[in-house]
């Protein structure tokens, strides 16, 4: 499989995105938070017992080289960790880069404000109880399980707990939602690797055809019958047309950003009036392996 390194282009937007001596994308606070959601009002951590406060302060105390300080080193770092998992995984680290852009917005200390998603790649608890504890994808050891559950209450992570500690469907994970956010977002590069981990896993199931990889990893793998993109559209058809068209929009929006700001211009996309697409997106292979 072809290991893809960030092209100039890539490397240039993230450090655009990422750059000065500020700290934005290190450290922010509920009142950072943009936008109105009726769920959550004051846009604190959700789904916490007891909840936070609008003036808790959250901080990445992720390290590398010492430590990183500024949006101008965390870019550098954010370089450095998509090579080098590109290499590890053989994969496309500049799909990589551009899906946690859209996520995140390289915005370590992230989160969102209705539901259990944190840090740079926006993983749900969910997720990181699958692809990170129990290593269903492979490829994570035993230190970043460790890391992600730093100073959990009564960890542990049998292969099927009856009640898992840190999902919020348990008032357990509700008290450890705090600290594992706050390991998430301590550990961006263990972050990263699980992007790439659970990315992987899905690109063996469609012949690392980067619009069904993409597909699958936002409308959910079991989608994923074949290396067509229209088989996997039609597949997710059967939840309703709203929810195969947002899937359709997530692909078609990385793709968008490969095209304008990491130098893919070999997509070829041809877009209409209104920014939209008007060829299928099976024409556009990327590959991911």
């Amino acid at each position: 499989m072809t290991v893809t390194k960030l092209r100039k282009d890539g490397e240039n937007f993230i450090r655009s995105k990422c750059k000065g001596s500020g700290n934005s994308k290190l450290r922010g606070s509920a009142t950072d938070k943009s936008g109105y959601n009726k769920y959550n009002p004051t846009a604190v951590l959700p789904y916490c017992s007891p909840l936070t406060t609008t003036s808790k302060l959250w901080i990445s105390n992720s390290t590398i080289n010492g430590g990183i300080t500024t949006n101008g080193e965390l870019a550098e770092a954010l370089i450095k960790w998509y090579n080098k998992y590109a290499e590890e995984f053989s994969m496309d680290a500049n799909i990589m880069a551009a899906q946690a852009y859209h996520e995140s917005a390289y915005i370590i200390w992230n989160y969102a404000v209705n539901s259990t998603a944190s840090g740079i790649s926006q993983f749900i608890d969910a997720t990181i109880y699958d692809i990170i504890m129990r290593n269903s994808r492979g490829g994570m050891s035993a230190a970043d399980k460790e890391a992600i559950s730093k100073n959990m209450i009564d960890y542990t992570y049998p292969e099927k707990p009856t009640h898992p500690p840190f999902l919020t469907d348990y008032d357990l994970g509700r008290q450890n939602r705090p600290i594992l956010h706050q390991n998430i977002i301590d550990n961006p590069e263990i972050m990263i690797k699980a992007q790439f981990a659970y990315m992987k896993g899905i690109s063996t199931q469609c012949d690392a055809l980067a619009s069904c990889t993409l597909f699958g990893y936002s409308r959910g793998p079991a989608h994923i019958k074949s290396s067509s993109y229209s088989a996997a559209i039609a597949s997710a058809k059967s939840k309703g047309k709203s929810y195969e068209s947002e899937g359709i929009k997530y692909v078609y929006k990385i793709f968008k950003t490969l095209y304008n700001n990491f130098g893919y211009r070999h997509l070829n996309m041809a877009i209409d009036e209104n920014g939209n697409p008007v060829v299928p997106f099976d024409p556009f292979f990327a590959n991911l392996g």
